[in-house]
This record gives C-alpha cells, sequence and structure tokens, in this order.
C-alpha cells in the first residue's frame, strides 16, 4: 500500500502538481463562488428592496393626490351651498320687498315713479308686475267680462286656451319653469323672472336674433301665480273701476301668465313700459314681424279687442309652437279661433 501511494504522489509531483496545492486551488473556488453566490443574493435583496420602495412611495403619492381632491371637492361643494344659499336669500328678500310694495293699492302716479327710479343702465331694483297703461275710455266694441268659468284643457300643452271663460285652478303652478338667459327691464330674480323651459329656450333665441338685428328688447313679466294676479286684478278695479279694468286685466285663473308661456317684453325706447305706443317703435314693429318664427304671437293684436275680450297689448307675446303660430299669423287669426273656441 504505502508502495501505491508514493507512487501516486509520485506521479503527481512528475505532472507539476502539488497535493497540497490542489486542495489549496478547490477550497479558493470554493470560496469565490460562495462570494458570488452572496453577491447575487445581496443584489437580489437590494433589487427587491429597491422595488419595494419605489411601490410604497407610489402608493403614498396616490393616497396623498386622492386626499388632496377629496379636499379640493369638499371645499367646491361647501362653496356651491353657500352660494347657492345666498342667491336663495337674496331672491326671497327681493321678493319680499317687492310684493310688500306691490300690495299697496295701485296709483296712476305709480308708472311715473317707475320711469323715475330708473338706473343709468335702464333697470329698475324692483319691477314686480308693472302695471299696463289705463286705457283713455272703455272700448265699445270690446265685450262684457264672460262670467262662465269652464276649466282649460291642459293637455293641450303649449295651445291650451286660457281667457275670460277658460280658467286654471287658482294653485296651478307649472313643474319646468326657468329663468331664460334673456336682458330684463330689472335687477333680481323674481316670480315674474319665470317660464316654462320650451318657450323660454325660443325666446333666447328670439332676443338673441334682435340684438343682432340692432334691436334692443327686455323681459318684464313672465309667470304669474293666481294669487298674484288675485292682487293685481284687485288692485286695478281699485284704480280704474271694473269696467276699464277688465279691457286689460284677468280675473283670478283667467290669466294666460299662470300658464307659463307668455311673457311681457318692452324695450328701453319706452322707458320699459307695457304701453300700446310700443307697437310703433322699431321694437314693437320687429316684434309683430318675427315673433312667429320662434314659435309667439302677439296674443292680443291691433283690432282684436271683440275676438279676445282685451284691448291691444303689443308686448304680451305667448308661446304656441312655430307652425301653429305662423299659421296664427299668416291667416290673421286669435288662438280662439285657431282652437275653435269661444272667449
Amino acid at each position: 500500500m504505502k508502495k501505491i501511494v508514493a507512487v501516486s504522489t509520485l506521479a503527481l509531483l512528475l505532472a507539476g502538481c502539488n497535493p497540497g496545492d490542489q486542495e489549496a486551488e478547490k477550497d479558493t473556488k470554493t470560496e469565490e463562488q460562495a462570494n458570488q453566490n452572496a453577491d447575487e443574493k445581496v443584489a437580489q435583496d437590494n433589487e427587491k428592496s429597491d422595488a419595494e420602495v419605489a411601490k410604497e412611495k407610489e402608493a403614498a403619492e396616490a393616497k396623498k393626490e386622492a386626499e388632496a381632491q377629496a379636499a379640493a371637492e369638499k371645499k367646491a361643494e361647501e362653496q356651491a351651498a353657500a352660494d347657492k344659499k345666498a342667491a336663495e336669500e337674496k331672491a326671497a328678500a327681493d321678493k319680499k320687498s317687492a310684493e310688500d310694495k306691490a300690495d299697496e293699492p295701485a296709483t296712476e302716479d305709480k308708472k311715473d315713479e317707475t320711469t323715475e327710479d330708473k338706473k343709468d343702465d335702464g333697470k329698475t331694483d324692483s319691477a314686480q308686475d308693472p302695471e299696463p297703461s289705463k286705457p283713455s275710455k272703455p272700448e265699445s266694441e270690446t265685450p262684457e267680462t264672460n262670467k262662465s268659468d269652464t276649466k282649460a284643457d291642459l293637455g293641450l300643452g303649449n295651445l291650451v286656451v286660457v281667457n275670460k271663460k277658460y280658467s286654471l285652478p287658482i294653485d296651478y303652478k307649472p313643474s319646468d319653469l326657468v329663468v331664460p338667459n334673456v336682458s330684463f327691464s330689472y335687477s333680481g330674480v323674481l316670480e315674474q323672472s319665470y317660464m316654462r323651459a320650451p318657450a323660454a329656450k325660443q325666446m333666447e333665441k328670439m332676443f338673441a336674433d334682435a340684438k343682432a338685428a340692432g334691436v334692443t328688447l327686455n323681459a318684464v313679466s313672465g309667470f304669474r301665480s293666481g294669487s298674484r294676479q288675485t292682487v293685481l286684478y284687485n288692485n286695478y278695479v281699485a284704480r280704474d273701476g271694473k269696467a276699464a279694468a277688465d279691457q286689460y286685466s284677468a280675473r283670478p285663473g283667467h290669466s294666460e301668465h299662470q300658464t307659463g308661456l307668455v311673457f311681457d317684453i318692452s324695450a328701453p325706447s319706452v322707458g320699459n313700459g307695457l304701453t300700446a305706443s310700443l307697437g310703433d317703435t322699431k321694437e314693437g314693429k320687429w316684434i309683430a314681424n318675427n315673433a312667429a318664427k320662434y314659435g309667439f304671437i302677439v296674443r292680443y293684436d291691433r283690432g282684436f279687442q271683440a275676438r279676445t275680450g282685451y284691448t291691444y297689448e303689443p308686448w304680451h307675446i305667448r308661446y304656441v309652437g312655430v307652425g301653429p303660430a305662423t299659421q296664427i299669423k299668416n291667416n290673421g287669426q286669435t288662438l280662439e279661433e285657431y282652437m275653435k273656441v269661444g272667449h
């Protein structure tokens, strides 16, 4: 056995290898492999750590952004609520102030006072249902007020007839009232600032086209509740007497204004007044010639007193829709004649 080992050692020496060196080299390789494995593990750990850090950072930033957005939305909601409350309080205050003034019996001097109170922009602080001017004398062609009280057919929509014969429930109020985006003769928002949405949209187009044609119009009075009409009618009777009042003012429940399909409109050239002289102005003629294009008719036209029951009102426009309005205008009809009903 010793001989064999000696021979193996001799062979190794002849080959230039020392058994000790071989073992050392093996140990070195093992150590290098271990170091390499350790380095790879550290790198993997570092890589994992960087990814986790990046992920955590991204999550933190997302959370921060979400919190900032939520805070901004909350602030916007609070501001909107505050603005809405302020607007409602202002509207309520304006309405109360106007109603307090309007509840006093009207006088013939009131219109002149309103004109004197005009601001530089031609608008008043409040113009709750301005009065039409008093007729100089009763119109002989205007029939007596019809004492009958037939229920108006609301199922007719835009073509509902409300006049001295046909009436609405005293508490009727349309559900789609809006404030049209047009110029008004007064500041603030009142009950009379509203109109039914389809009619309001068409009136906005009419006012825009009038302005483009160099014609300045101002909205004066739209929707009017049954209770408000009661106050106005009684004031007119107290001021002018029943016979005269019945020529231009409707009994409670019989006013077209309550339908939400009517607006009284005027112009600065006549002090934004509700006066027959509007019909002879550039603005009044433009209304008469063009209103039908937008679905409106001059409800109580010149010379129609015997056919409508009311004196000439060039300011009172009624929405019926483009088709009916065009036909009514072209045929020289009243709404009653178009619908084949009485007044």
